[in-house]
């Protein structure tokens, strides 16, 4: 038998037949220990035990939900981008003895594929210029997908005719 304390009363019960019923009776009170104090009931949840054994169910509101298509399936600022991204690191530079990033990724690729069943040493430099033309490229679109959904929503100010308006 299973004993349930309902202030400070206690009442037994039956030992329960099935799990379901005994994660029902323990998400329907819960007692709380205090420092030399009696332990404190807290209220019941308010689901019925068929919504228990289902799961939860929400009760939403219509306009207070969580946008379903809150990736907004855009291809642009994703284009933009890979772009924004690749052709500045295709720029040849100094530090790279007049090569670019890019070119250096993509020479350090085919040289890894030359002995291609054993994989790159952890000094080879493949490392550091993948994690750098990766991390460049993530970042670039991340903030190309921040940018333009923020702008075609009025995040960053006023689009289009609406500019003209305030500054006249």
């Amino acid at each position: 038998p299973v004993e349930r304390v309902h202030r400070g009363k206690k009442k037994r019960q039956a030992a329960p037949k099935r799990r379901n019923e005994l994660a029902t009776m323990m998400t329907t009170r819960c007692q709380v220990g205090l420092k030399g104090g009696k332990g404190v009931g807290l209220p019941r949840l308010n689901r019925s035990a068929a919504a228990t054994r289902r799961g939860v169910a929400v009760n939403a509101k219509s306009g207070d939900t969580f946008p379903r298509d809150w990736l907004k399936r855009d291809n642009f600022p994703l284009i933009a981008g890979f772009l924004g991204w690749t052709i500045p690191s295709s720029i040849p530079v100094g530090s790279y003895e007049g090569a670019s990033l890019f070119y250096r990724l993509n020479e350090s690729i085919a040289d890894q594929f030359s002995h291609f069943p054993t994989g790159p040493q952890v000094n080879d430099p493949f490392w550091i210029y993948m994690l750098t033309w990766h991390i460049g490229l993530f970042l670039t679109l991340t903030l190309a997908k921040i940018g333009y959904e923020g702008r075609k929503e009025g995040y960053f100010g006023p689009i289009g005719s609406d500019a003209k308006k305030i500054s006249d």
